[in-house]
């Protein structure tokens, strides 16, 4: 029971996981604009910052383009330790005989590189929004609200029970 328990916590963490580090990496082949350039293509590209729809000028686009150049490094880096501790945990889950130790500080370190790539992701973040003005942060904002909104109304749906 217990290794049961234990391979399908382990199994839901790798395919969790191994959708987070798929949809991390950059799509392949340049985008439109050329590597890194522009709102789609290369790592950490506009539209991974909720800018979707939010008019910016040419100088702030500048200003994102080498915030992003900055972090591209230590991006790649976070995705990297993400993608080998999934690989690790994979492999820990699929021994011989299980190891709950093993499996357990492979989970860890799962956790531990998400929240890194979380950390940098937040401080990318607050670096773009410091050079938004007032009203396009108002924008966003605004943008986020009704995101959630429909969300939740979506869950809402979900838990009803068939009539």
């Amino acid at each position: 029971m217990n290794t049961r328990l234990l391979a399908a916590v382990g199994l839901a963490a790798i395919l969790g996981g191994t959708a987070t580090a798929t949809l991390a990496q950059p799509p392949a082949g340049p985008g439109p604009r050329g590597p890194g350039r522009g709102m789609r293509g290369g790592p950490g590209h506009f539209a991974d910052l909720g800018l979707r729809g939010v008019d910016l000028t040419d100088a702030q686009r500048d200003q994102i383009r080498a915030i992003m150049q900055s972090h591209q490094e230590a991006t790649r880096a976070a995705h990297a330790k993400l993608r080998d501790a999934h690989r690790a945990l994979a492999e820990a889950t699929r021994a011989e005989t299980i190891d709950e130790a093993a499996v357990r500080a492979r989970s860890g370190d799962v956790a531990t590189a998400m929240a890194d790539e979380a950390i940098l992701s937040a401080k990318i973040r607050g670096e773009v929004l410091a050079i938004l003005t007032a009203e396009q942060q108002a924008k966003l904002k605004e943008q986020r609200e009704t995101r959630q909104q429909r969300m939740q109304e979506r869950q809402q749906l979900r838990q009803k029970p068939p009539q």
